[in-house]
């Protein structure tokens, strides 16, 4: 992870195993796969070729690829926002049989087109990385070159990202890491998919430390216009912009990217009124990696944080369904509601989404990503509601 404040490194920090069998540690130059945070480097790349005055966001997909289901009505727009319709390419029910294989982009082409498409494009909004492949191949026939060599001529060597590249197979000689799962709490090494299939939409390697360069200058207007950047970062929702995804935070405007590709998890944040950056690349996580972003905005705003627990508590369905209900607090207007899935306990207050919450000990869970801790009393139908340092609330079931 590495964090930034100005754009000065104030935290940098690398823990685990690039090669678990060779015990070869991470480091803060090893390399990882970034998954789709790759979308917002092709989202930059296409600002840049608006800037030049060589597409615009209403340019038709059709003057590249006609076949292309609903292309003549499927903007450049549609694409950075996720609101073509188009089916997304990753959930081809072959999608397992050819991952792992080279693709060349015909291939991909014909692939697409096979399927129909999910809405008419503005309807909806529905992530696809079938929309970043596609603006991938429109920024090679615009450049007439390939993406590698666009990405380091256009970004990588305009800011120095020197460890940021189009990746191909893992190198551990390139202080490259390989990725892993924990299952039966053993880690194994995960397959790796070639880096043909994801393309534009998430095949770029890189460090987290590039990654806080890469958006310290995105958003200092070293890469693309103010107007350009204005137009990424507009929401035709509650939170995808054109390349990135936004959200308020404790009251913050924050800009991210996020990726997961084989076993690799990737977070990537900008808080403009902060000056602050935050990257964290992953090869392997047994932790959500939101909660430890969560951790990293708390302690930035001088707040306190829930500090993990890690052991595991394993509870039965019918022990999980003596904590639902409904519960009140005279202190507050609203109720808190609980209800079992399976051996899951889903909690929030009402009219909010349920969340999975953490057991920790005998009658108690956590939500780490706020920083709540819920102690049940069983025996007197109540729960105690502590959220940091604030002061406890009792809540009493209905």
């Amino acid at each position: 992870m590495t964090i930034t404040k100005n754009g000065n490194e104030v935290y940098s920090k690398a823990i685990g195993y690039a090669n678990l069998e060779k015990k070869i540690k991470n480091t803060a130059s090893t390399k990882f796969r970034i998954g789709s945070i790759t979308k917002a480097f092709t989202a930059v790349m296409i600002f840049q070729l608006i800037d030049e005055g060589k597409i615009s966001l209403e340019t038709p997909l059709s003057d590249f690829f006609k076949n292309i289901p609903n292309a003549s009505s499927i903007t450049i727009t549609n694409l950075l926002n996720h609101s073509s319709g188009l089916f997304n390419i990753t959930n081809d029910p072959k999608f397992g049989e050819w991952m792992l294989k080279p693709s060349t982009k015909n291939q991909m082409l014909k692939r697409i087109k096979a399927h129909k498409v999910d809405f008419n494009p503005g309807e909806q909004t529905a992530y696809s990385n079938t929309n970043y492949l596609l603006l991938g191949y429109i920024i090679e026939a615009l450049d007439m070159d390939l993406y590698p060599q666009i990405l380091k001529k256009r970004i990588t060597g305009k800011i120095g990202l020197s460890d940021t590249y189009y990746g191909g197979k893992i190198s551990a000689k390139g202080n490259e890491s390989y990725s892993y799962s924990i299952a039966y709490k053993y880690w194994a090494k995960q397959l790796e998919t070639d880096m043909s299939n994801p393309g534009g939409a998430g095949a770029i390697v890189s460090t987290s430390a590039d990654l806080t360069k890469f958006m310290n200058a995105l958003f200092s207007g070293q890469l693309i216009s103010d107007s350009s950047l204005q137009n990424m970062k507009k929401t035709n929702n509650n939170d995808t912009c054109h390349g990135l995804f936004y959200a308020n935070v404790n009251g913050l405007d924050v800009y991210a990217s996020e990726g997961g590709i084989d076993g690799f998890q990737s977070v990537l944040v900008h808080i403009p009124t902060m000056q602050t950056t935050i990257a964290l690349v992953a090869n392997g996580l047994d932790y959500k990696k939101i909660q430890i972003m969560m951790s990293a905005f708390s302690i930035l705003g001088g707040q306190p944080i829930t500090i993990p627990v890690f052991t595991e508590v394993q509870l039965s369905e019918e022990e999980i369904k003596q904590y639902e209900g409904e519960y009140a607090c005279e202190e507050v207007p609203y109720k808190l509601i609980f209800k079992a899935n399976g051996t899951i306990l889903m909690g929030a207050p009402e009219q909010s989404e349920l969340k999975e919450l953490t057991p920790t000990k005998k009658d108690q869970f956590t939500f780490g990503p706020l920083g709540i801790v819920l102690d049940f009393y069983p025996g007197i139908n109540a729960v105690k509601f502590t959220k940091g340092d604030e002061k406890p609330l009792m809540f009493k079931r209905l």
